[in-house]
């Protein structure tokens, strides 16, 4: 049984934003909100870097040779970067590095970590990062369990 009650308040309005979670920070590389994937180290057109930021897991992008890989990220707006969600198969070491700068080019460590190989599964991991405001974000593939890895999203906060 669903009791509704009105209280003649009207509803809410805020302006729509892509929310990588529930009740969490707004995602600043997710495509819907102007963030951009600007280098991938590996390509493969059925499999395009875009597909990280398209806000589904069913899409990927797909590393094809060897490590470490490349991946550089555009944000919506300048921001901090408080975590970095990453969702992928066979990646073991990773580095979040930033850049405050107008051109992506003199880069600087955020965070480094590992994810745990788990088979025929999504390896689903949150790095924690403390920046000062950020324009651009390169993650570091650095290692894999296998010869090749995905990533199917990267959510940044």
């Amino acid at each position: 049984l669903k009791l509704w009650f009105n209280l003649g308040l009207p509803p809410k309005q805020t302006a729509p934003r892509h929310r990588s979670t529930a009740d969490s920070m707004p995602d600043l590389v997710a495509k819907k909100v102007g963030g951009k994937v600007l280098m991938v180290s590996s390509l493969d057109e059925n499999h395009p870097g875009d597909n990280m930021i398209d806000g589904r897991e069913d899409s990927y992008w797909i590393s094809t040779g060897l490590y470490p890989q490349e991946i550089l990220l555009q944000l919506s707006q300048r921001s901090q970067v408080s975590n970095v969600k990453i969702s992928a198969t066979n990646v073991r070491g990773i580095r979040i590095e930033g850049c405050a700068e107008e051109d992506p080019v003199n880069f600087h460590p955020l965070a480094e970590d590992a994810l745990e190989e788990v088979p025929q599964r999504l390896q689903v991991k949150d790095i924690p990062c403390h920046s000062n405001e950020m324009a651009y974000i390169k993650i570091m593939i650095l290692s894999g369990y296998h010869d090749f890895c995905t990533v199917h999203r990267v959510i940044v906060e």
